[in-house]
């Protein structure tokens, strides 16, 4: 099985605390690009974008395309301008020169400042000795809205020629603003935010994720005779301080078990968590089958369908006799 321990990215990895208290298992892996079409892709040219915030996207893809790592080399290798800067007239020729795919694409933006009726305020101006409101007055303020649409449209073109991905979206951020407020909201920081969104939806989309993450186990007892309950009971305990230990008493409690919710998950969950994939499987579906623990079952299919994608798409970009093979 292929591991990648040194899967590093910018922005959304999840950490695991120092400190455990929760009854938790670790588990820990790469998990697959959302869209498989361009994973042996390792360059890309970004062209100049078109539209008036083209510029902020490409940069801003170019950024976090760039910061993804592989064993701390660079997931890819980003070319952005360099058909412009050796004088190449198109992203096509560069690509075809440099192996790389080229990313094409435009963005355009919208800002609306628009009325928006009023507030209302109440303010007490006078108190009698005691400190109570005896007098108030409403004061009535003008609100405006701001209104900002971000429009991304985003092509990677093979050098070979034909399309390997596209993403586009039409994304809004509003905000309501009075006179009373102290400052009004920034259209440049909504437009970047959503330009920031957009560039990690591609980045996922392109390319995989490494996460290291605590999952909890089931803890619910109710089925078992009193001798097993007991020793459910120290498993879960021992979660804290041996997860292995947890696991081979979950895995020898199933045996006498076979068909109860929590060994099965907590059983399955261990098959994650020691890389044992394929076991982990069957005893997700059969946890599934039942009436408890459907949704802790389902969130593990997930991971680990998307664990097994993520192998199949870097044996597809790493071939067994690469060199990244090799150092793996």
């Amino acid at each position: 099985m292929r591991t990648f321990a040194g899967f590093a990215l910018a922005g959304l990895a999840l950490a695991v605390p120092g400190t455990v208290t929760a009854e938790v298992l670790t588990v820990e892996g790469v998990y697959a690009a959302r869209q498989s079409g361009a994973v042996e892709v390792r360059e890309i040219a970004v062209e100049r974008f078109g539209g008036d915030v083209g510029e902020e996207l490409a940069i801003a893809l170019a950024d976090r395309l760039e910061a993804v790592r592989l064993d701390r080399e660079p997931y890819f290798t980003i070319l952005a301008g360099q058909a412009r800067r050796y004088g190449y007239s198109t992203g096509e020729t560069a690509a075809r020169d440099y192996g790389a795919a080229t990313m094409r694409g435009t963005a355009s933006g919208e800002i609306l400042d628009i009325r928006d009726g009023t507030k209302k305020r109440t303010r007490c101006v006078r108190r009698d000795e005691r400190k109570k409101c005896v007098e108030e007055k409403v004061e009535v303020y003008r609100c405006r809205k701001l209104a900002v649409r971000f429009d991304p449209s985003v092509l990677l073109i093979a050098r070979e020629g034909g399309t390997l991905y596209a993403a586009d979206d039409t994304l809004t951020r509003t905000q309501r603003y009075c006179d009373d407020d102290k400052s009004e909201p920034s259209a440049n920081a909504m437009m970047q935010e959503m330009v920031d969104e957009f560039a990690v939806r591609v980045r996922y989309d392109l390319a995989p994720e490494y996460r290291r993450e605590n999952v909890r186990i089931m803890e619910s007892r109710k089925g078992l005779e009193r001798e097993d309950a007991a020793s459910f009971k120290d498993a879960v305990r021992l979660t804290k301080t041996d997860q292995a230990g947890a696991c081979g008493q979950f895995e020898a409690l199933l045996a006498a078990n076979p068909d109860h919710g929590s060994l099965l998950f907590n059983a399955g969950l261990c098959a994650e968590r020691e890389d044992r994939l394929e076991d982990a499987i069957p005893l997700y579906e059969r946890t599934l089958a039942g009436s408890n623990g459907r949704d802790y079952a389902r969130a593990g299919l997930d991971r680990v369908t998307s664990r097994l994608r993520a192998e199949r798409q870097l044996d597809r970009r790493y071939p067994p006799d690469s060199p990244v093979e090799a150092a793996n």
